[in-house]
């Protein structure tokens, strides 16, 4: 079934996209400590973040109006989803916590690019990364099984 082949990949990225963002802030943080020069591979750090980030929102994007039948309650019954916390949490809060997540990370991206002088994109980019990752941690679904099949 297409719903569970691109329900578990979504879950499998989530891993993925949490050690790029771990990444991207461990050479964030760690530049802006330590005093040194931006590199590229600060630049591709970031870059790998704000991808997975968006191959997320894709994945999520096709599982929201197209597969899930969990989403399909949503457009049927709105108010009756409403009374239940896990379809309130998918049809509202996940998907407003991770639209806002991208959207941090993309100006994160765009705010690093414009900055000048290595400390301060360093101190720009923590703050926005930060803000995106601690989005992502809010609206992760972490009662759900960690690894697909396991739960």
């Amino acid at each position: 079934m297409a719903y569970i082949g691109v329900r578990d990949l979504h879950n499998l990225m989530r891993w993925l996209v949490l050690l790029a963002a771990l990444y991207a802030l461990w050479r964030l943080y760690t530049g802006l400590t330590q005093g040194r020069a931006w590199t590229e591979a600060d630049r591709r750090a970031t870059l790998w973040y704000t991808i997975g980030m968006d191959i997320q929102l894709l994945l999520g994007l096709l599982l929201y109006f197209v597969l899930s039948p969990l989403t399909r309650q949503v457009f049927v019954n709105f108010s009756g989803v409403m009374q239940s916390s896990e379809l309130r949490f998918f049809a509202v809060e996940h998907l407003s916590l991770m639209l806002v997540a991208v959207i941090l990370a993309h100006v994160g991206s765009v705010m690093v690019r414009r900055a000048t002088g290595d400390a301060r994109r360093f101190r720009v980019g923590a703050i926005w990364y930060t803000l995106s990752l601690l989005a992502v941690l809010a609206g992760t679904p972490w009662w759900r099984p960690l690894i697909p099949g396991m739960g």
